[in-house]
């Protein structure tokens, strides 16, 4: 599962093991100028659950206060990916 915030892709696809969703959460930022480099940040094994819906959650949560607290910004916290008007990506999930 993909989405945008703040001109990063989070990808927060979660690994399935042991019976288990572990969480993850992959960010990227392209820039726009060919001279500046992009940025990724992986952040593996935030938790694990019984259900894919509730790793993604976790991970994309876990990613929106990473990118607001490097950017040194107030976040939204409380947000859900059905609230989040982000730019979705879908991809298959494992």
């Amino acid at each position: 599962m993909q989405c945008g915030y703040r001109g990063w892709t989070i990808d927060a696809t979660p690994e399935f093991s042991l019976g288990k969703f572990f969480a993850h959460a992959r960010l990227v930022r392209v820039s726009a100028d060919d001279e500046v480099e992009g940025e990724m940040h992986v952040e593996r094994d935030l938790s694990y659950f019984d259900t894919e819906d509730e790793a993604i959650e976790v991970a994309q949560q876990w990613a929106f206060e990473w990118i607001c607290e490097r950017d040194g910004v107030d976040g939204m916290q409380h947000e859900t990916r059905a609230s989040r008007s982000g730019i979705p990506a879908e991809t298959p999930s494992r």
